[in-house]
């Protein structure tokens, strides 16, 4: 695309100079039915492309080069503003083909000031660009922006007729090849720098630019043509003036509407993503990826909550503590895929165990939680944990290499005495630890009275009766 813009005023300057050169008029304005285009323009255009071609692909021996081709450009049209402005008969549009300019036409062709200008200041533009600072290419773009307006003014000057928005006073006009190559220009600067300055939104790769990038050129666009189409209808007699501009407000407002509905379906598309991803970010932030059970974090504010209740805003509450038995056996003879395995069933089995309201957590390697938010009596408590430590064992691995893996449990009901949840936690750590050391494949209760956790083995056969009915 950079290629195409540069090519472009080129291949406009070389048309105009061989039609100045063979005396062929459609060359002389490059196809169009607007004015001829003068040879110092197609003079400003050449140095203009060469120079960014030469600064493209050139070395950085060729940058020095590039520059000057650049600066000739607007120094081309500094010259025709200066002879304007001060008198000075420089008459640097009349150096070439001086005794063609005037022939045939009824106002000589001369460089207009409009087009004067805008190559003074898209010549800034392509120098400022070459400084590659921040501040220099917003100016840059700034200076080229300013550029356009006045090419698109001709532009649309000459596609309704309308003489004032391309000629200044008795002046010769803006030609419409000029104000294209301008375009290109223009066009070659936006593009160039679309990741920084003022159009970097265009160059989004999200929702943002691609909004911009569809209604931007539909704004422009679109107004135009509908009010060409107006134009070309009322000329031919095919409707009044004010059918003509009932048609073309209806034009203008059922595409912009049809283009905003699609830029807003893209929009909610693009925020249900967004809200999506957050909330998966949220999930993975608050629960374990293995297993899908919450973390330790989101257990202890769980478990904040829960003891910052009023005493007498429910029942009682416990935590279980549990660690697998048998599990480092399965990661060393089975391999750590087998361990996940193993970790995953372990989590969906502690789920169907617990009450819907009771809250699982995965806080270590094969570590376990359990947070019984509601219960009636410690035997509730002891009754569940019961059938955790009962139902568990399980065999896992291929025929010959099976390796059976338990549950330890150690259970507290919290009390007044739990006054943090690191207290509450350690009591029943404690529990747990004596289950462990009793032997394995059973839960120990913490008994608050004698200070110390309670051996459960002797509730073990009441447990299980609990568990089964």
């Amino acid at each position: 695309m950079l290629r195409a813009l540069i090519a472009l005023p080129f291949v406009v300057a070389c048309c105009v100079l061989v039609g100045w050169e063979a005396d062929i008029e459609v060359l002389r304005r490059f196809g169009t039915s607007s004015v001829t285009m003068n040879p110092a323009s197609a003079l400003a255009f050449l140095a203009l492309s060469v120079g960014l071609a030469v600064r493209e692909h050139g070395g950085r021996r060729a940058r020095t080069l590039a520059a000057a081709l650049i600066a000739a450009g607007g120094l081309v049209g500094a010259a025709k503003l200066l002879d304007i402005a001060a008198g000075t008969h420089l008459n640097i549009d009349t150096l070439l083909f001086a005794s063609k300019l005037g022939l045939g036409y009824v106002r000589p062709s001369r460089m207009a000031p409009n087009s004067a200008l805008c190559f003074v200041t898209i010549s800034l533009a392509l120098l400022l660009m070459t400084l590659r600072s921040e501040r220099a290419v917003i100016a840059a773009q700034a200076v080229a922006l300013c550029t356009g307006v006045i090419a698109v003014f001709a532009m649309v000057g000459h596609l309704y007729g309308v003489d004032a928005f391309y000629v200044v006073g008795a002046l010769h006009p803006v030609a419409a090849p000029s104000a294209l190559g301008l375009l290109s220009l223009v066009g070659w600067v936006l593009v160039r720098t679309s990741a920084r300055g003022l159009v970097a939104p265009l160059s989004d790769p999200g929702p943002a630019g691609r909004t911009s990038r569809s209604l931007l050129p539909a704004a422009v666009a679109i107004p135009v043509l509908a009010g060409w189409l107006r134009q070309q209808g009322e000329q031919a007699g095919l409707f009044s003036g004010e059918v003509g501009v009932a048609l073309m407000v209806m034009l203008t407002m059922l595409t912009l509407t049809a283009l905003i509905w699609q830029n807003a379906r893209w929009l909610l598309a693009a925020d249900t993503l967004r809200r999506a991803a957050e909330a998966e970010v949220a999930h993975l932030a608050t629960h374990d990826f293995l297993t899908g059970l919450p973390n330790r974090g989101h257990f202890m504010d769980r478990l904040i909550e829960r003891m910052n209740r009023r005493p007498g805003a429910g029942a009682r509450f416990a935590v279980i503590a549990m660690d697998l038995d048998g599990f480092k056996q399965v990661n060393d003879r089975l391999g750590h895929a087998a361990g996940d395995a193993v970790l995953r069933d372990v989590a969906l089995h502690l789920r169907h165990c617990g009450r819907r309201d009771d809250l699982v957590a995965r806080v270590g390697g094969d570590e376990f939680v359990m947070l019984l938010g509601r219960i009636t009596a410690t035997g509730e408590a002891a009754g569940i944990a019961a059938r955790i430590v009962q139902t568990l064992p399980r065999q896992f691995g291929p025929p010959g290499r099976e390796v059976r893996v338990g549950i330890s449990a150690g259970v507290v009901v919290a009390d007044r005495r739990h006054q943090t949840p690191e207290a509450l936690l350690a009591d029943a750590d404690h529990a747990l630890y004596r289950a462990k050391r009793a032997g394995r494949g059973r839960f120990v209760l913490h008994d608050p009275a004698a200070g110390d956790p309670l051996d459960a083995s002797g509730l073990v056969h009441d447990a299980r009766i609990m568990a089964s009915a």
